[in-house]
Protein backbone atom coordinates (compact mmCIF):
# COMPACT_ATOMS: atom_id res chain seq x y z
CA UNK A 1 0.00 0.00 0.00
CA UNK A 2 1.18 3.67 -0.98
CA UNK A 3 2.02 5.78 1.97
CA UNK A 4 1.47 9.45 1.36
CA UNK A 5 2.33 12.27 3.79
CA UNK A 6 -0.45 15.31 3.70
CA UNK A 7 1.09 18.47 4.55
CA UNK A 8 -1.24 21.02 5.49
CA UNK A 9 -0.39 25.22 5.13
CA UNK A 10 -4.44 26.23 5.33
CA UNK A 11 -6.42 28.15 3.15
CA UNK A 12 -9.71 28.23 1.66
CA UNK A 13 -10.01 24.22 1.80
CA UNK A 14 -9.56 24.00 5.29
CA UNK A 15 -11.37 27.10 5.81
CA UNK A 16 -14.77 27.16 7.69
CA UNK A 17 -16.78 29.95 9.02
CA UNK A 18 -16.75 30.62 12.50
CA UNK A 19 -19.09 32.08 15.38
CA UNK A 20 -17.04 35.08 15.86
CA UNK A 21 -15.66 36.55 13.09
CA UNK A 22 -18.26 37.46 9.79
CA UNK A 23 -15.98 35.43 7.47
CA UNK A 24 -14.42 31.70 6.98
CA UNK A 25 -10.80 31.26 8.34
CA UNK A 26 -8.59 28.06 7.97
CA UNK A 27 -9.71 26.08 10.91
CA UNK A 28 -9.85 22.70 9.53
CA UNK A 29 -7.25 19.71 10.85
CA UNK A 30 -5.67 16.48 9.20
CA UNK A 31 -8.78 14.89 11.08
CA UNK A 32 -11.31 16.44 9.56
CA UNK A 33 -9.95 15.87 6.21
CA UNK A 34 -9.66 12.13 6.96
CA UNK A 35 -13.38 11.93 7.88
CA UNK A 36 -14.20 13.87 4.42
CA UNK A 37 -11.98 11.60 2.13
CA UNK A 38 -13.30 8.45 0.54
CA UNK A 39 -10.88 5.41 1.05
CA UNK A 40 -8.28 4.99 -1.80
CA UNK A 41 -6.33 2.66 -0.36
CA UNK A 42 -3.61 4.57 0.54
CA UNK A 43 -2.30 5.01 3.21
CA UNK A 44 -2.43 8.72 4.74
CA UNK A 45 -0.77 10.66 7.94
CA UNK A 46 -1.13 14.37 8.15
CA UNK A 47 0.99 16.83 9.05
CA UNK A 48 0.71 20.76 9.80
CA UNK A 49 2.92 22.83 8.34
CA UNK A 50 1.10 26.12 8.85
CA UNK A 51 -2.59 27.04 8.93
CA UNK A 52 -2.43 30.45 7.15
CA UNK A 53 -4.39 31.79 4.43
CA UNK A 54 -2.29 32.17 0.60
CA UNK A 55 -2.58 35.55 1.34
CA UNK A 56 -0.23 35.48 3.94
CA UNK A 57 2.00 32.53 2.69
CA UNK A 58 5.89 34.47 2.29
CA UNK A 59 8.70 32.53 -0.14
CA UNK A 60 10.21 31.96 3.02
CA UNK A 61 7.12 29.98 4.54
CA UNK A 62 7.56 28.64 0.73
CA UNK A 63 11.70 27.69 1.73
CA UNK A 64 10.49 26.25 4.85
CA UNK A 65 8.36 24.21 3.66
CA UNK A 66 10.98 22.80 0.77
CA UNK A 67 12.94 21.96 3.68
CA UNK A 68 10.45 19.72 5.88
CA UNK A 69 9.63 18.27 2.37
CA UNK A 70 12.49 16.87 1.69
CA UNK A 71 12.95 15.89 4.93
CA UNK A 72 10.20 13.72 4.84
CA UNK A 73 9.92 12.12 1.66
CA UNK A 74 13.99 11.00 2.53
CA UNK A 75 12.38 8.82 4.85
CA UNK A 76 11.41 5.55 2.48
CA UNK A 77 7.93 4.67 3.94
CA UNK A 78 7.13 7.60 2.24
CA UNK A 79 6.29 7.69 -1.55
CA UNK A 80 5.08 11.15 -1.93
CA UNK A 81 3.60 14.31 -0.80
CA UNK A 82 0.91 16.41 -1.07
CA UNK A 83 0.86 20.37 0.23
CA UNK A 84 -2.91 21.35 0.73
CA UNK A 85 -2.35 25.40 0.18
CA UNK A 86 -4.67 28.18 -0.50
CA UNK A 87 -5.09 29.45 -4.83
CA UNK A 88 -4.02 33.30 -4.13
CA UNK A 89 -0.56 32.42 -4.21
CA UNK A 90 -0.27 28.71 -4.48
CA UNK A 91 1.35 28.58 -8.17
CA UNK A 92 4.58 31.01 -6.59
CA UNK A 93 4.93 28.19 -3.58
CA UNK A 94 4.67 25.29 -6.25
CA UNK A 95 7.77 27.17 -8.19
CA UNK A 96 9.69 27.62 -5.26
CA UNK A 97 9.39 23.82 -4.48
CA UNK A 98 10.09 22.79 -8.03
CA UNK A 99 13.32 25.08 -7.75
CA UNK A 100 14.55 23.88 -4.41
CA UNK A 101 13.70 20.46 -4.47
CA UNK A 102 15.65 17.42 -6.05
CA UNK A 103 13.47 13.80 -5.53
CA UNK A 104 11.81 11.55 -7.98
CA UNK A 105 9.15 11.12 -5.41
CA UNK A 106 5.74 13.08 -6.66
CA UNK A 107 5.07 16.27 -5.04
CA UNK A 108 1.41 17.73 -5.58
CA UNK A 109 -0.04 20.83 -4.61
CA UNK A 110 -4.12 21.42 -4.26
CA UNK A 111 -6.22 23.28 -2.57
CA UNK A 112 -10.01 24.69 -3.16
CA UNK A 113 -11.48 27.68 -4.37
CA UNK A 114 -14.42 27.43 -1.76
CA UNK A 115 -14.67 27.18 2.20
CA UNK A 116 -15.87 24.02 3.65
CA UNK A 117 -19.15 26.17 4.57
CA UNK A 118 -19.94 26.62 0.73
CA UNK A 119 -22.90 24.20 -0.66
CA UNK A 120 -19.99 24.09 -4.00
CA UNK A 121 -17.25 23.05 -1.97
CA UNK A 122 -14.53 21.67 -3.85
CA UNK A 123 -11.93 20.83 -1.50
CA UNK A 124 -12.89 16.94 -0.94
CA UNK A 125 -12.82 16.03 -4.72
CA UNK A 126 -9.23 18.15 -5.46
CA UNK A 127 -7.43 16.32 -2.30
CA UNK A 128 -8.89 13.62 -3.45
CA UNK A 129 -7.04 13.43 -6.97
CA UNK A 130 -3.98 14.90 -5.50
CA UNK A 131 -3.53 12.08 -3.21
CA UNK A 132 -4.38 9.69 -6.15
CA UNK A 133 -1.36 11.54 -8.31
CA UNK A 134 0.82 11.54 -5.81
CA UNK A 135 0.39 7.69 -5.22
CA UNK A 136 0.77 7.01 -8.76
CA UNK A 137 3.70 5.90 -10.49
CA UNK A 138 2.87 8.23 -13.63
CA UNK A 139 3.68 10.94 -11.25
CA UNK A 140 7.06 10.11 -10.38
CA UNK A 141 10.01 12.49 -11.87
CA UNK A 142 8.09 14.85 -13.08
CA UNK A 143 8.94 17.34 -10.34
CA UNK A 144 6.22 19.62 -8.23
CA UNK A 145 3.02 19.55 -9.87
CA UNK A 146 -0.46 21.41 -8.50
CA UNK A 147 -4.10 19.97 -9.27
CA UNK A 148 -7.77 21.67 -8.84
CA UNK A 149 -9.87 19.78 -10.46
CA UNK A 150 -8.97 16.65 -12.86
CA UNK A 151 -6.12 18.46 -14.54
CA UNK A 152 -3.07 18.61 -13.19
CA UNK A 153 -0.12 20.85 -14.49
CA UNK A 154 3.44 21.53 -13.92
CA UNK A 155 4.91 24.12 -11.52
CA UNK A 156 6.59 25.79 -14.32
CA UNK A 157 3.61 26.77 -15.90
CA UNK A 158 0.38 26.83 -14.29
CA UNK A 159 -1.29 29.86 -13.28
CA UNK A 160 -4.42 30.77 -11.77
CA UNK A 161 -6.14 32.23 -14.56
CA UNK A 162 -9.40 33.04 -12.67
CA UNK A 163 -10.22 34.83 -9.62
CA UNK A 164 -13.99 32.76 -9.10
CA UNK A 165 -14.26 29.68 -11.08
CA UNK A 166 -13.32 25.86 -9.97
CA UNK A 167 -11.30 25.56 -12.53
CA UNK A 168 -9.43 28.64 -12.75
CA UNK A 169 -5.62 26.92 -13.10
CA UNK A 170 -4.09 26.15 -16.19
CA UNK A 171 -1.24 26.57 -18.27
CA UNK A 172 -1.25 29.38 -20.99
CA UNK A 173 1.77 27.81 -22.84
CA UNK A 174 1.61 24.49 -22.83
CA UNK A 175 -1.46 22.66 -21.87
CA UNK A 176 -1.68 20.65 -19.22
CA UNK A 177 0.55 17.73 -17.92
CA UNK A 178 -2.40 15.34 -17.98
CA UNK A 179 -5.62 14.37 -16.18
CA UNK A 180 -7.23 12.48 -13.40
CA UNK A 181 -10.12 9.68 -15.20
CA UNK A 182 -11.50 8.19 -12.79
CA UNK A 183 -9.47 6.12 -11.10
CA UNK A 184 -6.70 6.83 -13.86
CA UNK A 185 -3.45 8.45 -13.89
CA UNK A 186 -3.25 9.85 -17.44
CA UNK A 187 -0.01 11.12 -18.32
CA UNK A 188 -0.06 13.10 -21.98
CA UNK A 189 3.37 14.62 -21.65
CA UNK A 190 6.43 15.29 -19.39
CA UNK A 191 7.04 19.17 -18.49
CA UNK A 192 9.96 21.41 -19.76
CA UNK A 193 12.29 24.31 -18.48
CA UNK A 194 12.76 22.38 -14.83
CA UNK A 195 15.76 23.68 -13.30
CA UNK A 196 16.88 22.96 -9.62
CA UNK A 197 18.58 25.76 -7.36
CA UNK A 198 19.99 24.39 -4.34
CA UNK A 199 18.61 26.88 -2.05
CA UNK A 200 19.19 27.41 2.18
CA UNK A 201 18.06 30.95 2.01
CA UNK A 202 16.05 33.52 -0.35
CA UNK A 203 16.77 37.34 -0.97
CA UNK A 204 13.98 38.97 -0.07
CA UNK A 205 14.44 41.83 -1.24
CA UNK A 206 13.46 41.92 -4.78
CA UNK A 207 10.59 43.85 -6.63
CA UNK A 208 8.34 43.02 -9.35
CA UNK A 209 7.59 46.21 -11.82
CA UNK A 210 4.76 45.81 -14.80
CA UNK A 211 5.22 47.89 -17.62
CA UNK A 212 2.35 49.87 -19.59
CA UNK A 213 1.86 51.74 -22.13
CA UNK A 214 3.65 55.22 -21.23
CA UNK A 215 4.84 54.15 -17.49
CA UNK A 216 7.49 56.47 -16.19
CA UNK A 217 10.11 55.21 -13.80
CA UNK A 218 8.92 56.18 -10.69
CA UNK A 219 8.52 52.87 -9.40
CA UNK A 220 11.84 51.88 -10.96
CA UNK A 221 13.52 55.18 -9.38
CA UNK A 222 11.90 53.65 -5.84
CA UNK A 223 13.34 50.11 -6.32
CA UNK A 224 16.66 51.42 -6.76
CA UNK A 225 17.06 54.10 -4.18
CA UNK A 226 15.61 51.58 -1.96
CA UNK A 227 18.77 49.35 -2.02
CA UNK A 228 16.84 46.00 -3.39
CA UNK A 229 18.78 43.36 -4.61
CA UNK A 230 17.11 42.48 -7.55
CA UNK A 231 14.50 43.33 -10.21
CA UNK A 232 12.34 41.87 -12.08
CA UNK A 233 9.97 43.82 -14.97
CA UNK A 234 7.46 42.47 -16.93
CA UNK A 235 8.51 43.64 -20.21
CA UNK A 236 6.15 44.45 -23.26
CA UNK A 237 5.64 42.01 -25.63
CA UNK A 238 9.15 39.85 -26.59
CA UNK A 239 11.17 42.05 -23.98
CA UNK A 240 10.79 45.84 -25.47
CA UNK A 241 10.73 49.17 -22.97
CA UNK A 242 9.43 52.71 -23.20
CA UNK A 243 13.22 53.88 -24.19
CA UNK A 244 13.52 56.72 -21.12
CA UNK A 245 13.34 53.03 -18.96
CA UNK A 246 17.14 52.95 -20.13
CA UNK A 247 19.09 55.11 -18.22
CA UNK A 248 17.62 53.71 -14.68
CA UNK A 249 18.04 50.37 -15.69
CA UNK A 250 21.93 51.43 -16.41
CA UNK A 251 22.30 53.01 -13.33
CA UNK A 252 21.00 49.67 -11.25
CA UNK A 253 23.25 47.17 -13.03
CA UNK A 254 26.11 49.80 -12.29
CA UNK A 255 25.47 49.67 -8.29
CA UNK A 256 25.08 45.51 -8.95
CA UNK A 257 20.93 45.30 -8.81
CA UNK A 258 20.25 42.42 -10.62
CA UNK A 259 17.53 43.04 -13.53
CA UNK A 260 15.25 40.15 -14.94
CA UNK A 261 13.24 40.74 -17.25
CA UNK A 262 10.61 38.59 -18.58
CA UNK A 263 7.29 39.56 -20.59
CA UNK A 264 4.15 40.59 -19.38
CA UNK A 265 1.88 38.39 -21.83
CA UNK A 266 0.43 35.02 -20.49
CA UNK A 267 2.68 32.68 -22.70
CA UNK A 268 6.29 32.78 -25.48
CA UNK A 269 9.44 33.44 -24.73
CA UNK A 270 11.83 37.00 -25.18
CA UNK A 271 13.13 37.98 -28.14
CA UNK A 272 12.84 40.34 -31.17
CA UNK A 273 13.75 41.46 -34.43
CA UNK A 274 13.64 44.55 -34.14
CA UNK A 275 16.47 47.69 -34.00
CA UNK A 276 15.11 50.33 -32.26
CA UNK A 277 15.35 52.36 -28.82
CA UNK A 278 14.33 49.67 -25.97
CA UNK A 279 13.97 46.51 -27.82
CA UNK A 280 15.25 43.36 -26.95
CA UNK A 281 18.80 43.77 -28.47
CA UNK A 282 19.52 46.88 -26.18
CA UNK A 283 18.20 45.17 -23.38
CA UNK A 284 20.66 42.32 -23.88
CA UNK A 285 23.78 44.43 -24.75
CA UNK A 286 23.26 46.24 -21.07
CA UNK A 287 23.44 43.31 -19.59
CA UNK A 288 20.08 42.08 -18.46
CA UNK A 289 19.36 39.10 -17.27
CA UNK A 290 16.05 36.83 -18.96
CA UNK A 291 13.47 35.00 -17.30
CA UNK A 292 12.26 33.15 -20.33
CA UNK A 293 8.67 31.62 -20.58
CA UNK A 294 7.97 32.81 -16.93
CA UNK A 295 5.33 34.94 -15.60
CA UNK A 296 6.03 38.11 -13.59
CA UNK A 297 5.53 36.37 -10.02
CA UNK A 298 8.08 33.25 -10.88
CA UNK A 299 10.47 35.01 -12.03
CA UNK A 300 10.46 37.28 -9.04
CA UNK A 301 10.78 33.41 -7.34
CA UNK A 302 13.25 32.61 -9.03
CA UNK A 303 15.42 35.63 -8.85
CA UNK A 304 15.07 35.71 -4.75
CA UNK A 305 16.24 31.98 -4.83
CA UNK A 306 18.84 32.88 -6.83
CA UNK A 307 20.47 35.67 -5.21
CA UNK A 308 20.04 33.44 -2.27
CA UNK A 309 22.16 30.24 -3.47
CA UNK A 310 24.41 32.21 -6.03
CA UNK A 311 28.22 31.82 -4.79
CA UNK A 312 29.42 34.16 -7.86
CA UNK A 313 27.96 36.89 -10.18
CA UNK A 314 28.53 33.95 -13.52
CA UNK A 315 26.76 31.38 -11.38
CA UNK A 316 23.27 33.58 -10.93
CA UNK A 317 23.66 34.38 -14.71
CA UNK A 318 24.08 31.03 -15.77
CA UNK A 319 20.18 30.11 -14.30
CA UNK A 320 18.91 32.63 -16.10
CA UNK A 321 20.95 31.48 -19.77
CA UNK A 322 18.25 30.15 -22.43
Amino acid sequence: MKRIVVITTGGAIGARRGPVVGGATPTLKGEDFLAMLPRQGIDLVFEEFANLPASHFTPVHALDLSHRIELLLANPEFDGAVVIHGPDTLEETAYLLDLTLNLNKPVVLTGAMRSSANPSYDGVINLANAIRLAAAPEAQDLGVLAILGEAFHAATTVQQVHSQTLTGFESPASGPLGWIEGERVVLRQRPFLRQHIACQRIEEMVDLIRVTQGADVRQLRHSIEDGVAGIVIEALGGGRLPPWWLPLITEALHQRTMIVLTSRCAAGGLGDEFGYVGAFHDLRRLGVLFAHHLSGPKARIKLMVALGAARTTSELRSWFVG
